[in-house]
């Protein structure tokens, strides 16, 4: 392995999205509730690689984005800019705005979501190795040149063809030098790495994988679906609640899982807790027996618990120190850790219920709960207070 070198991604997700036939841009629509733009920021955050991040976007969208950041808590974007005209002018936006520390660059289309974390890592080694290197697949089709009149001219051997995806890594210097020869010749291209062509540097291809899919038309959405459908295997639905006696007090909680035609039941007893501990450890207990990645539907009476991870407020705590202000520190963070991490794991989308208002299922999980406190056998809750 080579040494540790400062590696900045830019992520260029300016486009109008016409080919999409939709009012929303393209990196906004969202998969089983989540925006593309999100699954890619998600890669890139997760690569030990990377250092920082930087959106390039259109003017009106930058605070909807840094909205985004906020609520997902990512530490590693540190601009969102303004992007150009064409795909080469935004990318150089976002050139201009990397870290002076910065050694190398990655460029990656923000409509690419599904692009392997082991991928970007390849690359920006082999980057590292011989300056330029981009990600590919061999094409699969017999590829034919025609001339102006679409007669075929030539037909090149397959095992030669590549398609050339995202992310592309350059060494920043080489890549400066590349984009400051075209835009005084003003010559445009498609990609990064025809830039460092036309300089006649070498650029090489690394092999990755077939569904790292640019999404750009319906039917790419379609396909895009598909894949996370299949990521998600497991359609559970969970229903929590927590109790208190005397809040702080004797404490328990109690959950109801349903998957297909299963149903599970958990509860617990404490001797000493609190309300708020009993709501958010009921749903850290219900997600930890859960078996691969699951699709969840969680429904709550807290109030708490729901805002606090479908309004964002957690990631912001977490990113902010777990400070709620700059006063005071937020409660429960043993937990909200515990939880946040279960939630990279699993697809949860949460639901608030009404509680006591004949909800079947809400009102099993608040009977649950206060009967494990009057069962006793009671554990200790040892991060409270």
């Amino acid at each position: 392995m080579s040494q540790k070198s400062y590696c900045t991604a830019i992520l260029p997700a300016a486009g109008s999205g016409k080919r999409m036939g939709k009012d929303i841009k393209k990196q906004f629509l969202k998969l089983n509730g989540k925006e593309i733009i999100v699954y890619t920021i998600e890669k890139f955050e997760q690569c030990n690689e990377v250092d920082e991040i930087i959106i390039v976007t259109t003017e009106e969208t930058i605070p909807f984005l840094w909205e985004i950041v906020k609520r997902e808590g990512f530490q590693k974007v540190v601009a969102i800019v303004k992007g150009g005209t064409e795909r080469q002018h935004s990318v150089y936006a976002g050139i201009c705005a990397v870290s002076e520390k910065t050694d190398f660059v990655i460029v990656h289309d923000g409509v690419r979501p599904f692009v392997a974390i082991e991928d970007i890592s390849k690359t920006i080694e082999i980057a590292k190795q011989k300056g330029a290197c981009v990600l590919g697949v061999k094409t699969k089709d017999t590829i034919k040149i025609c001339d102006e009149e679409n007669k075929i001219i030539q037909t090149p051997k397959r095992d030669f063809v590549w398609c050339i995806q995202t992310p592309q890594v350059f060494k920043k210097s080489l890549l400066l030098k590349a984009f400051e020869k075209a835009n005084k010749t003003g010559f445009v291209g498609t990609d990064e790495s025809v830039l460092i062509e036309q300089m006649g540097f070498d650029v090489f291809v690394e092999e990755g994988h077939y569904d790292n899919i640019k999404i750009t038309t319906p039917e790419d959405m379609m396909i895009a679906e598909a894949f996370v459908k299949k990521q998600i295997k497991k359609e559970v639905i969970i229903y929590t609640d927590g109790a208190c006696s005397g809040n702080p007090g004797a404490g328990g909680y109690g959950a109801v899982l349903l998957y297909g035609d299963k149903r599970k039941e958990l509860s617990q007893g404490y001797r000493m807790t609190t309300n708020n501990r009993m709501e958010v450890l009921a749903v850290i207990k219900a997600l930890e027996i859960l078996k691969g990645q699951c699709s969840v539907t969680l429904y709550s009476d807290s109030k708490y618990v729901v805002d606090a991870i479908e309004k964002g407020w957690v990631k912001k705590w977490k990113a902010n120190g777990w400070k709620r202000n700059q006063k005071e520190l937020a409660s429960n963070i043993d937990l909200w850790e515990r939880l946040l991490h279960l939630l990279e794991k699993h697809h949860v989308v949460f639901h608030w219920v009404k509680g006591h208002a004949d909800n079947i299922e809400n009102e099993r999980c608040d009977f649950l709960a206060r009967k494990a406190i009057e069962y006793g056998n009671l554990l200790e809750d040892e991060k409270y207070p």
